[in-house]
């Protein structure tokens, strides 16, 4: 085989390494600055198919990200990977898992010439796709010794950056050199993004999408925040001491997931942010906007939430009837007022959440609920009045 000539130094390469650290510096989202990327080294005469990043993520669900960018059509697609993908046949057996549990930062396959080493299943989809060269870089977080998931080796954190193309011949020894270095520039702006995507998830996931959104605009210090009218939404398990001491630890903790499953999850759906869990209560606002969701809505919202989860508790308490747990009660209250709405406690160790005699209220009017059920259940007795 002869390779394609060496270009002599151009320009191009300094100036897409630029550009993708602007997009950096601006939060830019990956699947642009994929496609970006691929454009300006087709323009500037770099005949790329096809341009795959991925990296590893620290999420409660997904595992690692995914932007593959086709030059047939000029479109990038992003797949956020379930964690349990790490244990599937293909990623063991994919280019990125051998770069990364033998430490090498790179390989390069030359699929136009047959059969390489190593050898791939996913090579031959790229030699029927007309791929003659194929390069792969990993870059490490340099945490050898730190494993982000249980079920996976130390040092897998890290970017992956890919590039093929089906020029005859391949790619140039002055092309790889400097796709070298610069895909190591999009692996830091990969980084820089994969960074700022956690921070917005751990917000949300631990103050709810409001409260994080306040937190990343800067409402940050003790003290900050605002008066907000809203309703309040609450809700009590019931008999949670004898169902902690009745249940196996692994029950008593999938009894009460599920059960925030369907009394949060309810809220969330119809708009609501959870605030917090306190032990097995669940304690959750409607913020209320005159332009988006006036009064009538944001009541009609909680309320809607209220009937929901009740609805979805029923029905799994009927699923599991005749079963070795339990069926769960609690009880729910709503309330409406102005709270202040911001950050609370030390210097060191904040909370936001919402203050103010609503706040107190609201807990208060869902132990009625108890006193209400016995009230209930002398109706229910059919006494003549």
């Amino acid at each position: 085989m002869t390779e394609v000539p060496t270009q002599p130094y151009s320009p191009l390469f300094d100036s897409i390494s630029a550009w993708i650290l602007e997009q950096s510096l601006t939060n830019a989202e990956l699947t642009d600055i994929v496609k970006g990327l691929g454009r300006r080294l087709v323009a500037g005469g770099i005949p790329v198919s096809r341009l795959s990043v991925g990296g590893m993520l620290l999420h409660p669900v997904a595992g690692a990200l995914d932007v593959v960018w086709d030059a047939r059509t000029d479109q990038a697609r992003r797949s956020d990977m379930p964690r349990e993908l790490f244990q599937s046949k293909e990623f063991r057996e994919a280019p990125f898992f051998y770069l990364t549990s033998n430490n090498k930062p790179s390989l390069r396959a030359r699929l136009e010439d047959g059969a390489v080493e190593p050898e791939f299943p996913i090579y031959q989809r790229f030699r029927g796709d007309g791929v003659t060269d194929y390069v792969a870089y990993f870059y490490g977080y340099g945490e050898s010794n730190r494993t982000v998931w249980a079920d996976m080796p130390a040092g897998f954190g890290g970017v992956s950056v890919s590039i093929s193309t089906r020029r005859a011949g391949g790619f140039t020894t002055f092309e790889i050199e400097r796709l070298d270095a610069l895909t190591k520039t999009l692996a830091v702006a990969t980084r820089s993004r994969s960074t700022y995507e956690l921070s917005r998830t751990l917000l949300d996931t631990y103050l709810g999408v409001l409260s994080g959104e306040m937190v990343l605009d800067g409402t940050i210090e003790r003290g900050d925040g605002r008066l907000i009218d809203c309703a309040l939404w609450y809700c009590d398990l019931r008999d949670s001491t004898r169902l902690a001491r009745d249940l196996s630890h692994a029950a008593y903790l999938e009894m009460l997931n599920n059960y925030f499953a369907d009394t949060a999850g309810a809220v969330m759906e119809h708009g609501g942010d959870v605030l917090l869990f306190i032990g097995d209560a669940v304690f959750a606002i409607f913020p209320i906007d005159e332009e988006t969701r006036p009064r009538a809505d944001t009541a009609r919202a909680a309320i809607g939430a209220a009937r929901d989860a009740i609805g979805r508790v029923t029905k799994r308490n009927t699923e599991s009837a005749g079963g070795a747990a339990p069926p769960v009660e609690f009880g729910i209250s709503l309330h409406y007022g102005k709270v202040m709405y911001g950050n609370i406690g030390t210097e060191r160790r904040l909370n936001f959440s919402v203050t103010g005699p609503a706040a107190n209220e609201v807990v208060r009017l869902e132990g009625l609920c108890k006193s209400l059920e016995r009230f209930r259940d002398l109706l229910n007795r059919r006494f003549a009045f």
